[in-house]
């Protein structure tokens, strides 16, 4: 177990709680904007299939939550570096790109309203998204130093 404490697999741990974190703000209600008195905000049931849903973004929640399983599963799969390298960017492209489906929502959502169209939770969501393909990819590149001999 002390070999896979590496300074790359601490910080593809931190991508993968970025990612999980950012899929369950799809769960949270209470978080809004507001500018020049026009509130919008994006509800529970709004990332899913309802009537007013935003099923793309149900889609890049969807993306997020693979990747950063997958980031999971990648430090405990046997490959040679070259094949680590190319699918850790795989994932990260992934995550960036459910980062972007994410900030799509609440433009869906609140299509027709005068307020800025981004709401916290989408936006907190898409940052830790884009910081955790961030992390895969930056784990990559660093030493495979173990941290604890």
């Amino acid at each position: 177990m002390k070999k896979l404490l590496t300074l790359g697999n601490v910080v593809k741990a931190c991508a993968v709680l970025f990612a999980l974190v950012a899929f369950f703000l799809m769960f949270s209600d209470q978080l809004y904007a507001e500018l020049l008195g026009n509130r919008a905000y994006v509800k529970f049931d709004d990332a899913f299939f309802s009537d007013n849903g935003a099923p793309i973004s149900f889609v890049g929640y969807l993306l997020v939550l693979i990747a950063g399983l997958a980031v999971c599963a990648l430090v405990f799969l046997p490959l040679e570096a070259k094949l680590k390298k190319f699918i850790s960017f795989g994932l990260a492209v992934l995550l960036v790109l459910g980062a972007v489906f994410i900030f799509i929502e609440a433009a869906v959502v609140n299509g027709d309203s005068n307020a800025y169209h981004l709401t916290a939770g989408p936006i907190i969501a898409g940052i830790l998204a884009i910081l955790a393909g961030i992390a895969v990819c930056l784990a990559e590149f660093l030493p495979e130093k173990q941290l604890v001999k």
